[in-house]
């Protein structure tokens, strides 16, 4: 079920960036500290979508590595490991689709001893 993000900037006051669409969603902006990272984790019941708003970090996604910077996204399927480790103070739009529980959250390492 991947997501598309559309920019429309034709309007006559600027434009607009749509992220999602018709979807029942949770959004929340992740704030995550230069050096500190999320758990190595995977969600059962959702998917989220990544947009970063500021900063730069370095995203683990499944078994690969890449940095995304300002205005980079990407996509999470469920199950699949990913983790953010932020190379500067980085802010990061999340989209949650799926049904949403905090505790819906598997972690495999954790940097702060959590289970």
């Amino acid at each position: 079920m991947g997501l598309s993000i559309k920019k429309d900037f034709t309007r006559p006051w600027g434009g607009f960036i749509k992220f999602i669409d018709q979807k029942p969603c949770t959004v929340k902006i992740l704030q995550i500290k230069k050096g500190e990272s999320l758990s190595l984790q995977f969600h059962k019941l959702r998917e989220e979508f990544w947009y970063v708003v500021s900063g730069k970090i370095r995203l683990t996604l499944g078994l690969k590595q890449r940095i995304l910077k300002e205005d980079n996204h990407v996509f999470i399927p469920k199950r699949c490991l990913h983790r953010a480790k932020a190379l500067k103070d980085s802010k990061i739009l999340e989209i949650s689709i799926g049904k949403f529980q905090e505790q819906d959250i598997v972690r495999v390492k954790d940097e702060y001893g959590r289970k």
